[in-house]
């Protein structure tokens, strides 16, 4: 069953004012409890309501609940389960100015009203004021809300809230107007709900003013989501990309056992210095290979050798790059896909005028920084195939310079995938992208994994390797320390 609770793709909302939320891709899962950070008038209110199910998107598709794991796109059911307090919930009892009670508000939140519609016996009340004593307010039990200070009433409120132990409580500036002692008393009841199993989602101008339960926080701005982080102030995804209905291209299939590199005795020379030593190693068709290693340890001048940009001192004509492909080196390097940063950082430098996307995805059939001959409807079809696999359609005329690190990664790979490589060398492309495009590319590796594509995945951190790598070389100091399957690998316990 999964974890899911709430997931957001793309919600927005239009009020008759304008835009009020844009784009809007939240997942809240079991175990996580947010906060929602932003200025006045960023839209956390309307967020908080969308998520309570009190206000409808625009798409009321790309908003789902999970209850129970079972997904419903309905508000109905979560309103029965949710509950949630807002300076505007406290207004209808301003505004009403009903003669009720502060233990009525409280009971009635069991039935999720606002108002106690029934008459309910003695024992009824006695929870409700064992809970208004624990809370620091059962002097507030027999007091007319009308009569109440504004504080006051929104911690009746929040004890409403709390009577009925719900699944998701949606607290929208919750702590506004209530003196220390009450908030200190409140928190920890909010806290106690949390370690209970209920769902925490609450919004402040305050980072102090939270419980200590959270650990995210969504921080939005016009709008608009700016970022994610978890309790430890680390970036990360808001929401997980449905990958499910993304399907590679059709890629070049290499029957198993075909020999892609062979390397025997191979040790790579650089000013005078020798970075590789006597390296054996044979990679062939059904393999995906992930090379381990610490800084300098000659990853990545394993990589230039595999490509050719690096020569193999005194053995490299015994050296098989991609055998059946001939002895051009310009005829072999066409048939393998190449991801590096350092080629992402100097990536166009002699063109002198901006490169868009599309064009920088394009380039991969001429293995150059621009477009050097005739381009073909065919060719024009399989780079906007790519551009949407990698959700990067919407950035095709954008100059390369104004697209974030991730999303630009996210173009080189499709670049290097465009004309249909044997093999795909990827040079850490997990390096130096955010946290969201980071989860992104892992899986959409896996996928192209799945589908047949033959990789060399070079990493410093063994999280990131994908389940579909099925072999490692692990190099120190430029020599092989180990070189065999993944399992045999974790075995050791590096």
């Amino acid at each position: 069953m999964s974890d899911l609770l709430v997931s957001m793709k793309g919600v927005s909302i239009t009020l008759d004012r304008g835009p009020v939320l844009a784009g809007i891709d939240w997942d809240i899962r079991k175990g996580e409890h947010w906060a929602v950070l932003g200025p006045n008038g960023a839209g956390k209110t309307t967020l908080m309501m969308i998520l309570a199910g009190e206000v409808w998107p625009d798409d009321d598709l790309k908003r789902e609940f999970y209850i129970e794991g079972e997904k419903t796109c309905s508000p109905l059911e979560a309103l029965e389960r949710y509950r949630m307090i807002s300076p505007e919930h406290q207004d209808i009892f301003m505004k009403l100015a009903w003669d009720v009670t502060g233990e009525e508000v409280v009971l009635a939140g069991k039935d999720n009203t606002p108002f106690l519609y029934r008459l309910a016996d003695e024992g009824e009340y006695e929870p409700v004021r064992d809970l208004m004593q624990s809370l620091g307010m059962l002097d507030l039990a027999p007091r007319s809300m009308v009569k109440m200070s504004r504080g006051e009433a929104r911690k009746v409120l929040i004890a409403r809230a709390l009577m009925a132990k719900p699944e998701f409580l949606i607290l929208d500036e919750f702590l506004e107007g209530i003196d220390q002692q009450s908030r200190e008393q409140l928190i920890r009841a909010i806290d106690a709900a949390a370690a209970s199993g209920t769902t925490v989602v609450c919004s402040a101008h305050r980072k102090e003013e939270l419980p200590s339960c959270v650990n995210r926080t969504l921080y939005i701005r016009d709008g608009k989501i700016d970022r994610c982080e978890d309790g430890s102030g680390v970036g990360i995804a808001c929401a997980t990309h449905d990958l499910s209905r993304r399907v590679p291209p059709e890629v070049k299939m290499i029957e198993p056992g075909k020999t892609l590199f062979k390397l025997n005795d191979a040790s790579v020379v650089f000013l005078g210095k020798r970075v590789l030593h006597n390296i054996d190693w044979h990679m062939r068709g059904g393999e995906n290979w992930a090379v381990l290693g610490r800084n300098g340890a000659g990853k990545s001048t394993l990589m230039r050798l595999l490509y050719g940009d690096a020569a193999a001192y005194a053995a490299e004509e015994g050296m098989q790059r991609l055998p059946e492909k001939g002895d051009c080196l310009r005829s072999v390097r066409g048939r393998m896909g190449m991801v590096s940063a350092s080629m992402q950082a100097t990536f166009g430098e002699a063109v002198g005028k901006p490169i868009p996307i599309f064009d920088v995805v394009i380039s991969g059939y001429f293995a150059s920084a621009g477009i050097l001959d005739e381009i073909s409807d065919e060719m024009r079809k399989k780079t906007w195939e790519w551009l949407r696999f990698f959700g990067i359609e919407e950035l095709a005329h954008r100059p390369m310079e104004q697209v974030s690190y991730g999303q630009l990664r996210k173009a080189f790979i499709a670049r290097a995938l465009i004309a249909g490589p044997d093999v795909l060398l990827l040079d850490e492309p997990l390096a130096g992208v955010d946290a969201e495009s980071r989860v992104e590319i892992y899986n959409l590796l896996e996928l192209l994994a799945q589908a047949g594509i033959c990789m060399v995945y070079v990493t410093h951190h063994h999280e990131e390797l994908i389940p579909s790598i099925s072999n490692v070389l692990e190099i120190e100091e430029g020599r092989i320390a180990f070189r065999g399957t993944k399992e045999e690998y974790l075995k050791l316990g590096r």
